[in-house]
């Protein structure tokens, strides 16, 4: 079954997928399964790094970005980075099982913004999306201190905006799984957390 673990979504109108849009304001998992931080020094923190998609993967790449006639090779990084959250949660998932799942739920707006409600509707409320109206170090480090992953918003070089899923945050930035890049171990993004547009965090409904 596609539920393995548990979780519960928190407000509602996400945003646009990868594009240039601005913001719009089955088993039971055992308790040895839930995300634990991983103890590092020099008081960093880390999440349990278990699943890494690409959008642009053939498997699902050309599949369409819920009823939009956009591609999830070229606007589907928030689903590729939820999908990433929840599989590394503990749930049978993938880029195109979630698109799917969201599509069936109604769970995107008509231009493929995702409705963070969505994620309560596919898992049946054993997985919540809490939405943050700020960015901040605090929020980030608060929301990977309660087992939850961050995704978080920023603009790449040609202007569009993009969601990464971040994994570790230490002395030398945020590390993160990015859904356009290949890699076999998280990106860093050097930056602060004040080049972050947006973040939402993903994680179990105690």
């Amino acid at each position: 079954m596609f539920l393995r673990a548990a979780i519960t979504v928190f407000l509602i109108i996400g945003v646009s997928a990868c594009g240039s849009t601005p913001l719009p304001p089955g088993a039971e998992r055992a308790a040895s399964s839930l995300p634990q931080m991983t103890p590092i020094p020099k008081g960093s923190l880390a999440l349990p790094d278990r699943a890494a998609f690409l959008q642009k993967d053939p498997r699902w790449g050309q599949q369409r970005l819920g009823n939009t006639s956009d591609s999830m090779a070229s606007d589907g990084c928030l689903v590729t980075a939820a999908a990433m959250a929840l599989a590394n949660l503990g749930f049978a998932t993938d880029p195109s099982d979630l698109n799917a799942r969201l599509t069936s739920t109604q769970s995107f707006t008509p231009r493929g913004w995702l409705i963070w409600d969505g994620i309560r509707k596919v898992t049946e409320g054993r997985a919540q999306a809490i939405y943050h109206d700020k960015v901040s170090e605090e929020i980030i480090d608060s929301c990977m201190l309660d087992g939850q992953y961050p995704l978080v918003q920023f603009y790449l070089k040609n202007g569009r905006s993009h969601w990464a899923m971040i994994v570790k945050h230490d002395a030398r930035g945020y590390h993160m799984r990015d859904p356009l890049r290949p890699s076999k171990s998280p990106l860093i993004f050097p930056r602060s957390s004040e080049s972050f547009r947006a973040v939402r965090c993903i994680g179990l409904n105690d």
